[in-house]
């Protein structure tokens, strides 16, 4: 569960104060899936970077869980980031000089599981995704599909309770991105992880227990926002 208790951020541009977020009180359920759709610069991913603790507001709470992200350090909010948090990239995030395998087991090693077990588990999660036997190839030799497939592989792998996802298929054409969809909801759904996703993309959508704007700052249901429009 993510529960938003009053938040309000802005950013200074200028002599100008943006005003991003205004006193959003909002629960995403836990083990759902939450859309945030809507055009870039409406602080769909600003949301996303608060509820991840890379960001904080200027007032107001954030809870993950039991997890009061507001009232964690810097370091606490790191460590609550590398144990309970999944991201998927637009542009997948993968580190061009690592493998595959060595990309999906990093979590693991950070959270210090012993290297047999933390392969294993990668291993296991690249044949999920339709990647068994690419394990040793580099980034650079993948189509953007399967970059995709294993930037999933890696968000789940240390089995976070949440999934953060950022314009998954932003970077692919329809058909890939289809399948790509069809495989993070599958595997976030099996898992019962709670999954909040910044899109554009209407099939995205499609995928969503429950569909938001950001609306003047405010957190609208999509079905309310065209008598905002």
């Amino acid at each position: 569960m993510i529960r938003l208790d009053r938040i309000t951020k802005t950013f200074q541009e200028g002599e100008r104060t943006r005003v991003i977020l205004d006193d959003v009180s909002h629960t995403f359920p836990a083990g759902r899936i939450s859309a945030l759709l809507g055009r870039s610069g409406t602080g769909k991913s600003t949301l996303l970077n608060l509820v991840a603790g890379l960001d904080t507001p200027d007032r107001g709470a954030i809870c993950v869980g039991d997890v009061d992200l507001t009232a964690l350090d810097e370091r606490a909010r790191t460590l609550f980031r590398r144990e309970q948090v999944g991201f998927v990239f637009q542009f997948f995030n993968l580190i061009p000089t690592l493998s595959v395998l060595e990309n999906v087991t990093l979590p693991l090693e950070l959270q210090g599981v012993p290297l047999r077990h933390a392969r294993a588990r990668a291993r296991d999660l690249l044949a999920q995704v339709g990647l068994a036997g690419r394990e040793h190839a580099f980034p650079d030799t993948l189509s953007g599909g399967e970059q995709q497939r294993v930037a999933i592989a890696r968000a789940l792998v240390h089995e976070p309770r949440l999934v953060l996802a950022d314009e998954p298929t932003g970077n692919l054409d329809l058909e890939t991105g289809e399948q790509v969809l069809d495989m993070l909801e599958a595997l976030v759904r099996e898992r019962g992880v709670t999954m909040l996703m910044a899109t554009h993309s209407r099939a995205a959508v499609r995928r969503a227990d429950a569909v938001w704007r950001i609306l003047h700052g405010k957190l609208v249901p999509e079905e309310e926002t065209m008598t905002h429009e």
